[in-house]
């Protein structure tokens, strides 16, 4: 009975490999916990320098235009040309894309789940 000892333990250095491996466990979720606690905060800081970089291109493209209106237009072309190529992908592949069907096929296995079937009864021979 000596190999079930806790002297083992201590030979071993288990103690000490116990005592890291709960610190490495213990900063990881520490360093989880903080990152997900200023997540809110990151977030609100890259909002603010997309904006800044945003507004600053759009009033860029205003001044260059001469204020009329073509942003407006631009992001209605690009939309009008993401439909189009939506539906051209739909009419070339021949099916609709978004159409689901459920088979009421009878020799699928997932159909006959749940219902009894009888077992063949043996002819008996006489």
């Amino acid at each position: 009975m000596d190999a079930f000892s806790f002297q083992n333990v201590i030979d071993g250095n288990g103690i000490g490999i116990t005592i890291i491996g709960m610190a490495v466990v213990f900063a990881g979720l520490a360093f989880i916990s903080l990152f997900i606690s200023q997540l809110a905060n990151m977030l609100d800081l890259m909002d603010k320098i997309t904006k800044k970089k945003v507004s600053s291109s759009t009033s860029q493209h205003k001044t260059e235009e001469g204020n009329t209106g073509i942003a407006g237009d631009e992001d209605e072309i690009m939309s009008l040309l993401g439909l189009v190529i939506h539906m051209e992908l739909e009419a070339i592949s021949g099916a609709d894309i978004q159409k689901i069907t459920i088979s009421n096929d009878q020799r699928s296995l997932w159909g006959s789940a749940g219902k009894m079937r009888s077992l063949p009864r043996r002819r008996q021979d006489a």
